[in-house]
């Protein structure tokens, strides 16, 4: 019955986020599989989040916003003011991610030490 249940809800998730392989959620530890599932559904979250911010992406698919915006090239410095350069190298995206100012106020980040980050485009 439990097997049953667990086998919905994967086939209900893997339909709706075709990007993520939710096919190898084979553990018999039951928190593998919770854990598995929960960081697949917020990943998700974060490319519809993503897809939101980034005008004329707001209906893209994870894997479309993977490779086109996450899977890039670039390099990161850190400055001794404790502020985190992203520079992202040339690419046709760069103007769409520019206009979503997505490191807009520079924000302090708390798991960096409360470092500032920038974002480049060259």
């Amino acid at each position: 019955m439990n097997y049953a249940r667990r086998n919905g809800v994967e086939d209900a998730l893997g339909s709706s986020v075709n990007f993520f392989h939710l096919d190898c959620l084979s553990s018999e530890v039951r928190l593998n599989v919770d854990l598995d599932t929960v960081l697949t559904v917020l990943a998700n979250g974060c490319y519809r989040w993503l897809g939101k911010q980034l005008h004329g992406f707001d209906q893209s698919k994870p894997k479309a916003l993977y490779r086109k915006f996450v899977e890039t090239s670039g390099a990161v410095e850190i400055e001794e003011g404790g502020r985190i350069v992203v520079y992202f190298d040339r690419r046709a995206h760069n103007p769409v991610l520019r206009e979503a100012r997505l490191d807009d106020g520079q924000p302090k980040i708390p798991w960096l030490a409360n470092r500032r980050l920038e974002l480049v485009y060259t």
